[in-house]
């Protein structure tokens, strides 16, 4: 998957839902607004290697502003996919203008919140929580204070008032091999590659492990202050693809400078645009 441009930023992710309802309700919690996208072409939904696809109704989200963060499209016959139970795209990682405040809103709500806000240890300067949406995909919703160097991220003194929700700036991956997965990538020429190890708490709090557990984590750097998260998870409740198809729910992902559609890891798409 080579490219003539520097890849990034990463552009939406792209969910495959039975009912875009409760979807639209439930986003529009973290003041993303809806937009009707038509259906997908035949050409189209083979492009994505999902040709049952065509015909079915596109839903855009997105905040004030701003370029859509979500793509919905609706199938009655697609599953829920529980990204911490399954290889694939794990979660989205969105800036948020006020991570406390979202978290008093979600209270309650369509979101299951799996990790009430904190200071990551990585770094004080940001602030995030874990939620869980209706189709089994997973947000961490994330203040970022100030630059966190080497990463190059986002700001979140950069949104306006109107905006709670920013730009979806890390994808993170559920992989059976991290440096299959980083492999994968290398041809996309990354700007910076990190390895390490580090507490995952969603991971260890849904598959028992203790919440200090090191997990095998990877960083890619792209253009435009974006980033992949790939995270090393081997455990027999965690499920690899059956199909080599892009799955339902959390789907695949959308980034400047990439070509065509491809599996970078088992269950892991990724879209040029």
């Amino acid at each position: 998957m080579s490219t003539d441009k520097p890849c990034g930023p990463l552009r939406h992710a792209t969910l495959v839902v039975a009912d875009a309802t409760p979807m639209i309700e439930a986003y529009a919690l973290l003041g993303l607004i809806a937009s009707a996208g038509g259906t997908v072409g035949e050409a189209q939904a083979h492009a994505w290697q999902r040709p049952a696809l065509a015909g079915c109704a596109v839903t855009w989200l997105a905040a004030p502003g701003a370029g859509p963060l979500l793509r919905l499209i609706e199938l009655p016959a697609a599953a829920t996919r529980p990204t911490r139970l399954s290889h694939g795209w794990l979660a989205l990682e969105v800036l948020v203008r006020d991570v406390d405040a979202l978290g008093a809103r979600l209270a309650g709500s369509a979101f299951e919140i799996v990790g009430a806000p904190a200071d990551l240890a990585v770094s004080p300067a940001i602030r995030a929580m874990q939620v869980i949406g209706p189709a089994g995909e997973m947000l961490y919703l994330t203040q970022v204070k100030q630059p966190v160097p080497p990463f190059e991220l986002p700001l979140s003194a950069e949104l306006t008032p109107a905006q709670d929700l920013g730009a979806l700036f890390i994808g993170v991956m559920s992989v059976p091999d991290r440096e299959a997965a980083l492999s994968a990538c290398a041809a996309m020429a990354p700007r910076a590659t990190l390895r390490f190890d580090t507490r995952v708490t969603v991971l260890s709090r849904a598959l028992d492990r203790p919440l200090d557990h090191a997990w095998p984590v990877a960083t890619l750097q792209w253009a435009g202050r974006s980033l992949f998260e790939i995270d090393a998870v081997r455990d027999e409740r965690v499920a690899t693809p059956a199909t080599a198809a892009p799955p339902d729910g959390l789907s695949w992902l959308t980034m400047d400078g990439a070509t065509g559609m491809h599996e970078l890891a088992p269950g892991v798409w990724l879209e040029g645009a």
